[in-house]
């Protein structure tokens, strides 16, 4: 079992290409695809019939309703729906934002995929690099929506953006990719630091971003000292911990002390919170469902106890139940000289705890699903509870509920439709916004604002779950 072990998870010295033991489906002409699927019974070719006739009426009655639909209120509320009242003249942190936000994704996307291909490359595998069509193709939903928002505009300045973003990332992309491997190595960090910077443009510079920082730093800079021979005396390894936290400390209050004033939670609004809202959940509430599952694994008693009463609670209490509890009744919890949080701060963490909870159930699952041999061979190769969960254990219980991880991510980004409930003026609540003004009421224009708002969750939705589909094919998951 051990030399078994050896062989399929630490390496070997002769690796070979994987056995492909899925039988390729032979490419069809259009006119043969369709009668051997569709016309190849009497059955099949009345259910063809019926329901071809079906998606006709539909897209007829569809194509009819598009063309005599009055989008004037979408054009005319536009910045509502998509930034809620951020004024004029601070739109230029949205600018910046979107700018090194595409960045950092471009730069540590490109270093990823070129780091896999060398990796590939190595083990004999033929891999080719995906095009620059291949981008658009895979993100086509997201790109499309936002071409659509940017259609609805007044000015050419939002599809300027747009354009220049997109670019910007592809910019990136092949930077990352062109990258030396020590810069690629580190990328993450990197990516990490600009997204941390985007935010910080928005929300001005503070205690908080001062500590997010100087956390990243301390990682990077724990990181590089552990690289090269671990083997060290007391007094090295002393070294490797204070100059990560002199580093990280310095950050802090080298951050804390510039004093760039932004622009407060209270009045961001539109799909730019769902969307932020969202991507801030999964962050927070990947390591923390993560956790929990191992917690509720555990042998300690209070772990598991708390564990299990946090998991049971939230998944029991409808999630407009929490977001109307942290706003109403947590502030009257807090001490009287402490600042009550901002109503999407207090959303932000019931959403990822929220999260966390569903999170760690589908972990657990996946937990269970590793064999029992792979934690035998991993003891009986001597390593310790900490490296078994994190090289052997996790990384096959993660790859085996990836659809339903993604499940969660997906149904995260729209309960952030909720929102409306903690104050926060979000894409959904957009909507009832638009058909109040004035000059749209008793017009019947709420179709036409749902829908709207059911083609931008729906984009990015979309482009999540196929995101998923493609990692599942990379890992096979059907193994």
């Amino acid at each position: 079992m051990a030399d078994q072990f050896v062989e399929t998870h630490m390496g070997g010295e002769d690796p070979q290409v994987p056995f492909d033991d899925h039988p390729s489906v032979p490419h069809l002409p259009p006119g043969e695809w369709v009668k051997k699927n569709l016309f190849n019974s009497k059955l099949n070719s009345v259910i063809t019939v019926v329901f071809g006739l079906i998606v006709l009426w539909v897209a007829y009655f569809s194509i009819t309703w598009l063309i005599d639909a009055d989008f004037t209120i979408i054009r005319d509320t536009l910045r509502v729906f998509m930034i809620g009242s951020f004024p004029d003249d601070e739109l230029w942190r949205l600018w910046v934002q979107g700018y090194l936000l595409m960045f950092a994704i471009g730069f540590a996307s490109g270093a990823r995929a070129r780091t896999s291909f060398e990796q590939a490359r190595l083990q004999g595998v033929g891999v080719e690099p995906q095009s620059l069509l291949g981008l658009l193709r895979r993100f086509w939903p997201i790109i499309l929506a936002l071409v659509v928002f940017a259609s609805f505009a007044k000015t050419i300045s939002p599809m300027i953006l747009v354009v220049t973003s997109v670019a910007t990332a592809i910019v990136a992309r092949y930077v990352g990719w062109a990258s030396p491997a020590a810069v690629r190595l580190r990328s993450g960090y990197v990516a990490a630091l600009l997204v941390i910077a985007s935010m910080l443009v928005v929300a001005g510079t503070s205690k908080f971003g001062g500590a997010v920082v100087g956390l990243v730093l301390f990682f990077w800079a724990f990181t590089e000292f552990r690289r090269g021979d671990p083997s060290t005396s007391g007094a090295q390894e002393a070294v490797r911990w204070i100059i990560p936290i002199v580093i990280g400390v310095a950050a802090y209050f080298a951050i804390a002390a510039i004093g760039f004033e932004g622009f407060g939670w209270k009045d961001w609004g539109g799909l730019y919170v769902n969307v932020f809202t969202a991507v801030i959940g999964i962050v927070l509430g990947l390591p923390l469902g993560i956790l929990l599952a191992l917690g509720r694994r555990s042998d300690l008693p209070v772990v598991k106890t708390t564990s299990v009463l946090f998991i049971e609670f939230v998944r029991g209490v409808p999630l407009l139940s929490l977001l109307i509890f942290s706003i109403v009744f947590l502030p009257f919890f807090l001490p009287p000289s402490w600042e009550t949080p901002a109503a999407l701060t207090l959303a932000i963490v019931v959403i990822a705890g929220f999260s966390a909870a569903y999170i760690a159930e589908i972990v657990r699952g996946g937990l269970q699903a590793v064999a029992k041999g792979q934690t035998e061979a991993a003891q009986a190769l001597g390593l310790a509870p900490g490296p078994m969960q994190r090289f052997i254990v996790l990384p096959q219980a993660l790859r085996a509920v990836i659809p339903a991880m993604v499940g969660q991510f997906i149904s995260l980004f729209k309960d952030t439709s909720l929102l409306f409930a903690a104050g926060v003026l979000e894409f959904l609540g957009a909507s009832t916004i638009a058909n109040n003004q004035p000059q749209f009421l008793g017009r019947g224009l709420a179709p036409v604002t749902l829908l709207f708002v059911a083609f931008g969750f729906w984009a990015f939705s979309y482009n999540m779950s196929r995101e998923s589909r493609l990692l599942e094919k990379r890992l096979d998951t059907s193994r």
